[in-house]
């Protein structure tokens, strides 16, 4: 009788085991089917958002905008739906529709029309509307009560002759977040005496930036005066929002514009708007108000690194073919009348026997996104009238000029180490190396200037002194004199100097200095009164020196990720400033 109650006991247990895993596999089967409804839900949640944010009708019902108080008095500000993309012509189109019909009424210097970023390309900066009866030009003034932050002070630009007009449109920039700001605007005649004052105030107390708001600052050795103008950080390379910052003379930020990916590579300026990249596939045109003008999409290519005007106006960019196997060895034009997109060259067919003997990167340090070949890694371009046109190649540590590149392309020279191109059909391109110097080594950010002999000129870049070529695994880099491997941690940066003599074929370096040590990106860029800017990139550290190339002042980002990319200085002037 045991026995078998023993067995009754155990099909009981196994009933109940079998009861437990029918109601958990239920819960599974109900849970999944749950997530998969929210998942479905969002996804369909977001086409709708989506669809939307493209319908004009939609968005001119659900943008508004009103007085904010605040933000101060008679200070409108925009609200935005969920999602919305300032970087979209129909959003910036609906923005402009509003904006006009808010411009039907009449402002005056003392009353004028004032609205908080209104395009939503500029987080620190405020647009003013009005109309004098008295041509005049004007001045203004940003103070903040924190007193480690100077006064920020401009004249600005209209666009008219002598800078006078009665029709006044301004973005002021220039602002400090989570501060109230306190603006005197001064009205000046064409002889620039005072007319009158207002006074005012724009409080961005709730006002959040994504960059820095005060980068770490040093001075050096040097007395010299800073040049006028505002860094440009044109690239962050953060885990989050992407942005493009500009710092005055005192590491203070004054404007940021959140971009939607990638970087910023440099601003061109053309016809009082400003050119930017926001996206690998996306060039924006702004005006001086923020208004987004147009937008130039590259096609089935990926913008990498660099983009020129060419003679006729037309963008030019270095570029990734995305149907193709190698990468970084394209160039594209597009057009800014029609927006078409052609290609210009493709490297790989002028250099395809050297591509042969290239190797696909394995290694865990990738450009993101990326999977092609990357044997040319074009990272710089100079235009030169004519078509003409000299790049840096970080791959193959090597400077080219390649003339004609829009009718019939023709590589003239290639300045490196002839080691590199050793037994390759193009060791003959290679000039001379003119006296006993370390040659470059994945080398950035060229500039050129002409000289008054034809076929002679400078060429002044960043030496990154990086001696590594993913794509030559095999390669050797110390026997140049390059021990420096790692793109985080080596001895030293350069910047370099070289008088290129086409005539004689050759190349010497005619000037350099040592710079905190960025193996990978960077820049350099000489300014007119002699004084240079220098970025190491990966060490988020940029300077200006005087042209004994002695540091007068040195800035330092904490960085997001690993890198600020670039940094550039615009004095901004005919654009936002006279």
């Amino acid at each position: 009788m045991k026995r078998k109650k023993r067995v009754n006991h155990e099909k009981k247990d196994w009933g109940m085991v079998k009861k437990i895993g029918l109601v958990a596999l239920f819960l599974i089967v109900i849970c999944g089917i749950s997530y998969g409804v929210v998942i479905v839900v969002k996804h369909i949640n977001q086409k709708v958002l989506e669809a939307h944010l493209n319908d004009e009708d939609w968005l001119t019902e659900h943008v508004i905008i009103t007085k904010n108080n605040s933000l101060g008095k008679n200070i409108y500000s925009v609200t935005n739906p969920e999602g919305y993309e300032p970087y979209d012509m129909i959003y910036q189109e609906v923005i402009q529709d509003k904006l006009d019909v808010l411009l039907e009424d009449e402002y005056t210097f003392e009353k004028p029309l004032m609205i908080y970023n209104p395009y939503g390309t500029n987080t620190l900066g405020l647009n003013i509307y009005f109309t004098t009866d008295e041509a005049a030009e004007v001045r203004y003034t940003i103070h903040v009560s924190d007193e480690d932050i100077n006064d920020f002070s401009r004249t600005l630009s209209n666009g008219e002759k002598d800078n006078i007009t009665t029709n006044h449109q301004y973005q002021l920039i220039g602002f400090i977040a989570g501060e109230k700001n306190d603006i005197t605007l001064e009205l000046l005649d064409k002889n620039g005496k005072k007319i009158d004052t207002k006074k005012f105030t724009l409080d961005l107390s709730d006002v959040n930036v994504n960059g820095q708001q005060k980068l770490e600052v040093k001075d050096g050795e040097s007395k010299e005066e800073l040049t006028n103008g505002l860094y440009s950080m044109l690239g962050n390379d953060s885990d989050g929002q992407d942005y493009l910052a500009l710092y005055d003379n005192d590491g203070i930020l004054r404007m940021e514009t959140e971009i939607i990916g990638y970087r910023a590579h440099r601003i061109l300026f053309k016809d009082e708007k400003m050119y930017y990249s926001i996206s690998q596939t996306r060039i924006a045109e702004v005006n001086p108000l923020g208004q987004v003008t147009e937008i130039y999409r590259t096609g089935h290519y990926q913008l990498h690194h660099d983009y020129v005007f060419d003679d006729d106006g037309n963008l030019i960019v270095l570029a990734n073919n995305t149907k193709k196997k190698t990468e970084e060895d394209c160039i594209i034009k597009i057009d800014l009348d029609t927006k078409a997109v052609t290609e210009v060259i493709d490297f790989e067919d002028m250099f395809k026997s050297y591509v042969e003997t290239c190797e696909l990167d394995d290694s865990n340090f990738r450009d993101e996104g990326e999977d092609g070949l990357d044997w040319l890694h074009l990272n710089s371009i100079v235009w030169l009238e004519g078509g003409d046109v000299i790049l840096s190649s970080r791959e193959t540590s090597s400077i080219l000029r390649v003339n004609n590149i829009e009718s019939n392309p023709e590589l003239v020279y290639l300045l490196a180490d002839k080691k590199i191109w050793e037994g390759t059909e193009f060791e003959n391109y290679v000039y001379d190396k003119k006296g006993d110097f370390k040659i470059q080594a994945g080398q950035h950010s060229l500039n050129y200037e002409a000289t008054n002999e034809d076929g002679v000129y400078y060429l002044t870049f960043f030496d990154n002194n990086y001696g590594k070529a993913n794509s030559q695994p095999n390669f050797d880099y110390s026997k140049l004199g390059i021990d420096n491997n790692n793109a985080f941690d080596g001895t030293e940066s350069y910047y370099y100097v070289y008088k290129v003599d086409e005539n004689k074929k050759t190349f010497e370096l005619v000037d350099s200095f040592d710079v905190t040590y960025s193996g990978i990106v960077s820049s350099v860029q000489p300014m007119n009164n002699g004084n240079v800017i220098v970025d190491s990139g990966v060490a988020g550290v940029f300077g200006e020196y005087d042209d004994n190339h002695k540091l007068i002042r040195q800035f330092i980002a904490k960085l997001n990720k690993y890198m600020v990319y670039r940094v550039f200085k615009y004095t901004f002037g005919d654009f936002w400033f006279e």
